[in-house]
């Protein structure tokens, strides 16, 4: 009942089904039934601004700490009531620190760009159309094999198909998810199927 009003409320598209089915290596059936289901895709964005957005989204941030909100409000106050004091004495600081936390977060996020970019770039081969292709990590769609080698970053979630060691196995590091630095052992994903 409540997905009929989900879908009636236009919460719940009509053509999603309880099941995902992902087709391995990008393998469509041919008999046109095939919906296509959208997937996000496999870039990495660590960034917080853009051009477009970095002076509205850096100003609303730098004005929610109480300490530059506070002598904003004085700047104003100065500003529109006859003070003894120039408002140049609470503007002037007030415009330094702003624009030089700005400069810093810039900066920052800057870097952050670079380092995204860096990721996405990284080389990895992907089986296509039955033969494996070198391709960016950014352009690794769901149901895509990857080839992994020795020592190499995992670009994205996957699961372990096989393994060029005896018991099918790999031993995979997450000290850049949880900073564990001990190996964990991956089973082969046939040898847990078949158990």
């Amino acid at each position: 009942m409540w997905r009929w009003v989900r879908q009636q409320l236009g919460f719940d598209p009509p053509h999603q089904s309880d099941t995902r089915t992902i087709y391995i290596a990008n393998r469509f059936p041919q008999n046109g039934l095939y919906t296509p289901q959208k997937f996000i895709d496999n870039r990495i964005i660590s960034s917080k601004y853009t051009v477009w957005n970095f002076v509205p989204k850096n100003l609303f941030e730098q004005f929610r700490r109480v300490a530059n909100f506070y002598f904003l409000i004085i700047f104003l106050v100065q500003l529109m009531i006859d003070t003894p004091t120039s408002p140049i004495t609470s503007g002037l600081p007030l415009f330094f620190v702003i624009t030089v936390t700005a400069i810093k977060q810039g900066y920052e996020d800057w870097l952050r760009h670079n380092s995204d970019n860096e990721v996405n770039g990284a080389p990895v081969y992907v089986v296509r159309s039955g033969g494996l292709v070198k391709t960016r990590s950014k352009n690794i769609r769901v149901g895509d094999i990857v080839r992994i080698a020795k020592d190499e970053i995992f670009p994205a979630d996957l699961v372990l198909l096989s393994s060029d060691r005896l018991d099918g196995s790999c031993h995979v590091t997450t000290a850049s998810l949880d900073g564990e630095t001990n190996l964990k052992v991956c089973l082969n994903m046939y040898k847990c199927c078949s158990g």
